[in-house]
């Protein structure tokens, strides 16, 4: 019954997250997205032990209900990553393994996937990943395993581990172009430009793109 409490208390402070991202931080809201038996419990749970205000109908996270939200969202997006682009999995599984790590995974374990993706600043889905103490810091005692496109050797191919940049408009259109993470890709040239092999297509990037791409080490 504790772990039952304990999972609907992070599924609130999830949400809670969710909401303040789309600026809907209200209380009809919270009902309409996510209508959980006893959620108004956990609301003024929350809000006597500092982790809400409330101001009417208007929830806001203290700092204390922040750094609890970020990471219960961090973990969750971290394992739809990794069970999407290491694992293959499609949205089910991937958003099913994803709620049950959020849940378990300590804080050691979590950057420890954060390095060994490379940092990816987005989830799946195009939501942001909270940035974790190993991005600030640049930790790298595990990025062996991951490089960026630019850094593949022609005639060497590699997946592509996940896609690091905060420009949706470029996001779409790698995508578009079939550089999606799992994809393959082969290097077929690195100068004068980059050009490379994502199926039957060769695609011109230039650098800066191509240092925002992380591959797997072949």
């Amino acid at each position: 019954m504790e772990h039952k409490e304990k999972y609907k208390r992070d599924e609130l402070l999830e949400l809670l997250w969710h909401l303040r991202e789309t600026n809907e931080s209200t209380l009809p809201l919270l009902k309409e997205h996510k209508p959980m038996e006893g959620y108004m419990e956990d609301v003024k749970s929350f809000q006597s032990s500092g982790i809400i205000l409330m101001e009417g109908e208007v929830i806001t996270l203290t700092a204390k209900g922040l750094t609890l939200a970020r990471g219960i969202v961090r973990r969750h997006r971290l394992a739809e990553r990794l069970v999407s682009d290491v694992l293959g999995k499609g949205d089910d599984e991937m958003n099913q393994a994803a709620c049950e790590f959020e849940h378990i995974l300590a804080p050691e374990i979590v950057d420890s996937i954060c390095i060994l993706l490379g940092h990816p600043k987005n989830c799946p889905h195009g939501l942001p990943i909270p940035a974790g103490d190993c991005c600030a810091e640049a930790k790298d005692h595990l990025a062996s395993a991951v490089t960026t496109l630019s850094n593949l050797d022609v005639g060497m191919s590699a997946k592509i581990a996940s896609i690091n940049t905060k420009d949706e408009a470029r996001m779409f259109k790698l995508m578009s172009m079939g550089l999606t993470p799992g994809s393959v890709v082969l290097m077929k040239q690195k100068v004068p430009a980059i050009v490379v092999k994502c199926g039957e297509q060769q695609l011109a990037i230039e650098k800066p793109i191509a240092d925002e791409i992380n591959i797997w080490r072949p």
